[in-house]
């Protein structure tokens, strides 16, 4: 696959992620990137407070959730 495709593709399902989607496919991104920067532990806690307060919030989408909508791709 050419790179312009994969751009063209990444660009067209990106869209149509949620924000909160997009924050986590770009952290994701940046780790390939930066890989020799290591986060610090406040960091590091401030993302698992984060995440644990979507998850409070029902902001998550349950593995029963995944496996059912996996069976229609």
């Amino acid at each position: 696959m050419s790179e312009q495709v994969i751009n063209q593709e990444f660009n067209t399902y990106f869209k149509l992620l949620t924000k909160d989607q997009k924050e986590s496919i770009l952290l994701l991104i940046k780790s390939f990137v930066n890989r020799t920067n290591r986060i610090s532990v406040e960091q590091y806690n401030n993302e698992i407070d984060a995440a644990e307060a979507r998850i409070s919030q029902g902001l998550y989408i349950s593995h029963e959730e995944i496996e059912k909508e996996s069976k229609e791709w």
